[in-house]
C-alpha cells in the first residue's frame, strides 16, 4: 500500500531537470499516479514529450490554460504529496517571497499544509551557500516546507561541492518509507489544577491546545507520539503520570509544553469553604517537574524541549537544562497571533516564529534534525 498515491511533480528550470524525467519513469512503474507541472524555465532543458509519454496525460505549464483555469487549485487538491524537483533559486525565492505570477506559485499559495510540499533545491555550490538562498529556504521551511537538501558531488558547472539534486532513488525511498527520521517522543501539555476545596482551585489559562496540535502533526509525518494532557489534573497526579512514562519507555525526545502549576495550597479544605468572609491561603511551591525529567528517563540521550510564558519579566536562560527553549511573551500569545523566539542549547535565539503553525514545524525540523 502507497504512503501517497497521488504525486504532483513540479519541474523548473534547472541543468538537473533530466533527472525528473526519470523520476516520473520509477513512480509509473511503481504504480503512483503522476501529474507533472513544467515552469518556462525547464522547457529549455527538458521537454513535455518524455513526461507525457511516462504518465499517459497532459502536462501542465500556464497559469492562464484554457479550460485549466483553476489548475492551480485542482492540482493542489488532487495531490496525496507534492515534490518540487529540481527546484531552481529563482522558483525559491518566488515562493519564499508569495508572488503568483505563475503555476507553481499560484499552486503554492493555495497550498494548506494538510499533506506534504517536498523541495528539492539544485544549483552550483556558491549559490547554495548564499545568504539570499538559506534565508529563503528557511522562510519556506517554517512555512511547513520539507526541503530535500542537496548532496555534495560533482556539477554541472565542473566545480565540486553542495548543490547537488538528490537522486530519483532517494526520493522513491522518501516516499515509501513510513518516515525515514521516525523518533520516539513524548509531549506533555495542558494546566494543572490544584484545590482550595471540593469545588474550588487554583489553575491556569492553558487548554493544552498547542501540545495536541503538534503531537497530531508530528504522528502525521510518521513518528511515534505519547501526549500526556492535564485536565484538571493536580501537580502531583500529573508529575507521577510523566514520571512513570519516562521511566517504563525510552523516548528520544520530550517536549514539555505543559503548564505545571508554581505552588499548591498547603491545606485545602476537606468541606466547601462559606463565601461569606475573606479567606487566606498559604501556598507552597510544588516540584519543579522540569528538573526531574532526565533523572527519570530510561533513555539518558533523551533531548529536551520545553517551553516558557513570562509576562513582561526577564527570562533566565541559564536556570534551565533544555536542549531547546522556546519562549513566549504572555502579550504576544492569542488567536490572532503565536509570536515568540526558539533558543538553542547554548542559549542564543536560533529561530522566531510568528505563528503556531510555524511553531510546530520548526520543533518537527529539530526533532528530524532539518533545523537550518
Amino acid at each position: 500500500m502507497l504512503k501517497y498515491k497521488k504525486i504532483l511533480l513540479q519541474v523548473t528550470g534547472s541543468i538537473a531537470a533530466f533527472k525528473a524525467v526519470a523520476l516520473c519513469s520509477k513512480l509509473v512503474q511503481l504504480g503512483y499516479e503522476v501529474e507533472v507541472i513544467l515552469s518556462e524555465g525547464a522547457q529549455e532543458f527538458v521537454g513535455a514529450a518524455s513526461f507525457e509519454g511516462f504518465t499517459r496525460k497532459k502536462v501542465h505549464s500556464s497559469l492562464y490554460e484554457s479550460g485549466k483555469m483553476m489548475a492551480h487549485i485542482d492540482l493542489e487538491r488532487w495531490a496525496d504529496a507534492i515534490l518540487l524537483y529540481p527546484a531552481s533559486a529563482n522558483t525559491i525565492a518566488k515562493l519564499a517571497h508569495g508572488e503568483s505570477n505563475t503555476l507553481i506559485c499560484a499552486l503554492f499559495l493555495a497550498h494548506e499544509f494538510k499533506k506534504p510540499y517536498f523541495i528539492a533545491p539544485a544549483m552550483n555550490q556558491a549559490m547554495i551557500a548564499h545568504p539570499a538562498v538559506i534565508d529563503n529556504l528557511s522562510k519556506l521551511q517554517s512555512y511547513g516546507v520539507q526541503i530535500l537538501h542537496s548532496k555534495d558531488g560533482y556539477l554541472a558547472c565542473g566545480e565540486t561541492g553542495a548543490g547537488r539534486l538528490i537522486e530519483p532513488e532517494e526520493i522513491i525511498t522518501l516516499l515509501e518509507k513510513k518516515n525515514p527520521d521516525s523518533k520516539k517522543i513524548l509531549i506533555t501539555s495542558g494546566g494543572t489544577s490544584e484545590p482550595i476545596d471540593p469545588v474550588r482551585s487554583i489553575t491556569n489559562f492553558s487548554t493544552g491546545e498547542t501540545g495536541f496540535q503538534l503531537a497530531e502533526k508530528l504522528k502525521r509525518e510518521g513518528h511515534d507520539v505519547k501526549l500526556i494532557r492535564s485536565k484538571n489534573n493536580t501537580t502531583v497526579e500529573f508529575t507521577e503520570m510523566v514520571k512513570n512514562e519516562l521511566q517504563n519507555h525510552s523516548y528520544d525526545y520530550l517536549i514539555h509544553a505543559a503548564a505545571i502549576a508554581d505552588y499548591r495550597v498547603d491545606h485545602a479544605a476537606m468541606n466547601k469553604l462559606k463565601s461569606n468572609g475573606p479567606i487566606q491561603l498559604n501556598l507552597i511551591p510544588n516540584e519543579k517537574v522540569i528538573k526531574k525529567v532526565r533523572d527519570w528517563s530510561q533513555n539518558k540521550k533523551m533531548k529536551l524541549i520545553s517551553f516558557k510564558l513570562t509576562a513582561n519579566s526577564e527570562m533566565k536562560l541559564d536556570e534551565y537544562d533544555s536542549d531547546w527553549i522556546i519562549h513566549n511573551e504572555l502579550k504576544d500569545v492569542h488567536q490572532e497571533k503565536h509570536i515568540g523566539t526558539i533558543y538553542n542549547k547554548d542559549r542564543l535565539p536560533a529561530f522566531q516564529f510568528q505563528t503556531k503553525t510555524e511553531l510546530n514545524q520548526l520543533i518537527q525540523n529539530i526533532v528530524e534534525g532539518n533545523a537550518l
